[in-house]
């Protein structure tokens, strides 16, 4: 197959996603020295699971009591009665000359399971971002000159411009992806009747080209129910640093700093028919979404459901807005949510998100 064959708009969209997610890594080998901490190190961590939450502004910290909770804070796992499980699939990078609908350039994977266990609840969850099928680009030597990427050089300026055709034959060579994969097991118990603690152990790979990097780390989670409808969560993610080893030649190491989550949530309801939830999240050393000085970002978001059944939500995930709704569905002593949301970002493009998850 040749380049000619292939859509080029497509192409210059696939490559700018990539450096869109190589970006962290980039920074973070340009301004850091072996051993030393990248300032962008593990971003992909930042960007939050499940639909409900996303369609919330990503405040989540107080409120997950689901098998999502294992990333937004695993304290909330502790309010899990019985086998859980959710699942998550998200397109990012979404093209304003594209459906609105359709496939992002970066997918964004989740999937979690809890189940009782020793007088708490325990979990295993995978998280991936990566993009998938990035065409690497050879050429056939045509005009035999020893040399590829030769090109009818028509202003005799050295670059290849608009309207200067190649001479060489450009072909697409294999594929690759690039992905960053996080694993997770957690443990949560209540500890007394309004309090709960929890914690997760993490173990990362993330592979960039033909390079691959290994680490590990740490989250502690709390939550406190303050009154019957209202709730406080406290999340230290990355509690003593999380690190990732690279096997470049030079083997650096970077460190993800830890960073903290504080979250209030209510849930109140409105009379027969409604039932409201809104929730806030201050979110320290946010560097995913990082600000000229470093500081903290303020994620809020509300719900209302309809009848127990039917969910509309709104929030601002950093001043973005998101939105989305949900539905619950009853099977045979067991329920099932499907939940959908939308998230603009003005640098990066909007992206999507839908779950499914439950009880059983």
């Amino acid at each position: 197959m040749t380049l000619r064959q292939v859509n080029a708009g497509w192409m210059y969209r696939m490559a700018a996603a990539l450096l869109c997610l190589m970006s962290a890594s980039a920074a973070s080998f340009a301004q850091t020295e072996e051993g030393g901490e990248g300032a962008y190190a593990l971003d992909f961590l930042t960007i939050g699971v499940g639909a409900r939450a996303a369609g919330m502004g990503n405040a989540h910290t107080a409120l997950a009591e689901d098998a999502t909770a294992a990333y937004w804070n695993p304290a909330g796992l502790a309010g899990i009665e019985s086998r859980a499980f959710a699942a998550q699939h998200g397109d990012m990078f979404q093209q304003s000359d594209g459906f609105p609908l359709g496939r992002g350039l970066a997918q964004y994977n989740y999937l979690g399971a809890a189940m009782p266990f020793e007088g708490g609840v325990l979990s295993i969850s995978w998280m991936r971002l990566g993009v998938d099928d990035i065409p690497r680009v050879t050429f056939i030597d045509v005009n035999g000159d020893g040399i590829l990427g030769t090109f009818r050089d028509l202003n005799q300026n050295g670059v290849k411009d608009d309207g200067e055709a190649y001479i060489d034959d450009p072909v697409v060579a294999e594929t690759f992806s690039n992905s960053d994969d996080a694993f997770a097991a957690s443990y949560a118990r209540r500890l007394t009747e309004r309090f709960s603690a929890g914690g997760s152990l993490k173990i990362f790979r993330q592979s960039l080209f033909n390079y691959t990097g290994a680490g590990a780390g740490f989250d502690l989670g709390a939550t406190y129910r303050i009154s019957g409808r209202l709730k406080a969560g406290l999340t230290l993610q990355d509690m003593f640093g999380s690190r990732v080893k690279w096997n470049t030649p030079t083997r650096p190491t970077f460190v993800k700093k830890m960073n903290a989550r504080l979250g209030l949530a209510g849930q109140w309801p409105m009379g027969r028919m409604f039932e409201a939830a809104a929730a806030a999240d201050i979110h320290l050393n946010d560097s995913f979404q990082r600000s000229e000085d470093g500081g903290s970002r303020l994620h809020i978001g509300a719900e209302l459901t309809v009848l127990k059944t039917v969910s509309f939500r709104a929030g601002l995930d950093a001043g973005d807005f998101t939105a989305g709704a949900g539905a619950r569905v009853p099977i045979d002593g067991a329920e099932l949510y499907a939940d959908y949301a939308f998230m603009t970002h003005p640098d990066l493009g909007d992206a999507q998100r839908i779950s499914l998850s439950g009880t059983f």
